[in-house]
């Protein structure tokens, strides 16, 4: 390296740095270019100057991520070293500096996950993992996530943080990822003894699944005993409770199957461009809306006095019928002839709805119960505003009423709770399974 760079380093002079660069335009020269070099970057950062560090990141940006010959990239480098400061500058301009892969594959969220813990490695592992989110996804050499190292070293207050950090960005899939051997975060916890981890993790993870060796989380903890007997019986409880509602299916297996009734249904209904999807749930909102307001506003009128009047029956006998202010003025059977017409435009306009929402469960859920209340609301409102003479006509509208209470909410979660017994059985060596079909990626 120039010694004059070199003491401008030193000195983290920024003024310095540039009056190098317009004395000589290539003090970047091509040496630096090769594919493992210890660049100017590497030795500002090494040295925690910051200021030089963050200027030579902006001019050659290249050099952020280029390894050195110990496998290391200045972000590496600042970790290794403690410089927190420098590692945040440079977090700050390029996010994604977080998932370059060094020695072993290993990022600096890595690093900084198999560090010992303490409150300031804890708060640099929260500000890495917000601000490179998919981070969370690279896997070393050994095809270990960065929950894989926080178990593996023992540091459970960083575990507490990932976990933490999974569920709320519903990302908690991740700790059923394996590693090099097929063992998941639970494989690992049962191994190194560590109950409080296990507990954490036990309602989050697969309990039944096996890795490379054919051996359960359950298999391993019997064979090496904490001594927890509640947490024995905690592990068989739950393990137990998965073999019954779930199915043990390798991805072959699964994917070698027919397809489920759900999956035809998401296939043949599921609108796959998003801004057609938007239109149909407009327009069947609004006709539901149309048709719901219909039955509080009927065409028919209503009386403004209250009194008593004889009304014919729809078996022809009279029948006295007593009325106040505001109810509908019935006529004959048109009433009913008008309930059926528009209780089947909404039950169309319910059904549209539904059969659109299908390939967003679970996340459409809501939608499935703000329908059943909005179908409740609708049969309630027609059995109060329509005159009934006869018992018949009421058990009519129950069954009305039933009907849609079904096809709104309990057919579409049965399919859905039936496919995924399959997808939560899934047990195989993959990074991700994820839901087939969802429409595009929601992380």
């Amino acid at each position: 390296m120039d010694p004059r760079l070199q003491q401008a380093i030193e000195n983290d002079d920024v003024d310095e740095l540039y009056r190098l660069i317009e004395e000589e335009g290539n003090i970047f020269d091509c040496a630096y270019e090769k594919p493992f070099a210890n660049t100017p970057l590497h030795d500002a950062v090494d040295k925690g100057k910051t200021q030089v560090a963050m200027e030579m990141a902006i001019l050659k940006p290249s050099f952020a991520r280029k390894l050195n010959r110990g496998g290391q990239s200045p972000m590496h480098l600042a970790l290794r070293k403690k410089h927190y400061h420098t590692a945040r500058a440079l977090m700050t301009l390029d996010p994604e500096l977080i998932r370059v892969r060094g020695r072993g594959g290993i990022t600096p969220l890595h690093y900084v996950a198999g560090e010992k813990g303490d409150n300031e490695d804890l708060e640099l592992l929260a500000e890495f993992l917000c601000a490179c989110k998919p981070s969370i996804e690279d896997l070393t050499s050994r095809c270990e996530t960065v929950v894989h190292i926080a178990v593996k070293k023992r540091n459970l207050k960083t575990f507490k943080v990932l976990f933490g950090w999974l569920k709320r960005v519903h990302l908690t899939e991740i700790l059923n990822w394996k590693d090099e051997d097929g063992n998941t975060a639970l494989h690992i916890a049962v191994s190194e003894k560590q109950p409080e981890i296990i507990k954490l993790l036990i309602g989050y993870v697969k309990v039944n699944a096996k890795n490379f060796q054919d051996k359960t989380a359950l298999d391993i903890f019997q064979k090496n005993p904490s001594g927890d007997q509640d947490l024995a019986q905690r592990l068989r409880r739950v393990g137990c409770v998965a073999r019954l509602f779930t199915l043990n299916l390798s991805l072959s297996q699964f994917l070698s199957m027919e397809l489920t009734i759900y999956e035809k249904l998401t296939f043949w209904f599921g609108p796959r461009d998003e801004s057609a999807c938007n239109i149909i749930l407009v327009v069947a909102a609004l006709i539901a809306t149309a048709t719901y307001q219909a039955v509080v506003t009927s065409p028919r009128g209503s009386w403004l006095d209250n009194s008593s009047n004889p009304l014919t029956s729809s078996s022809g006998n009279a029948v006295e019928v007593l009325h106040q202010a505001g109810d509908i003025i019935p006529n004959s059977s048109r009433p009913y002839q008008f309930t059926a017409l528009n209780g089947t435009i909404f039950l169309a306009s319910v059904t549209t709805i539904w059969i659109t929402a299908i390939p967003l469960l679970p996340h459409s859920f809501m939608v499935y119960a703000l329908m059943m209340i909005l179908s409740v609301a609708y049969f309630a409102t027609t059995t109060i505003e329509l005159p009934i003479f006869d018992e018949a006509t009421g058990h009519n509208m129950v069954i009305f009423c039933i009907d849609i209470l079904i096809v709104v909410l309990a057919i579409p979660m049965y399919l859905y709770l039936y496919y995924n017994q399959f997808l939560c059985g899934i047990d195989a060596t993959r990074r991700r399974i994820g839901n087939f079909l969802e429409l595009k990626d929601r992380k």
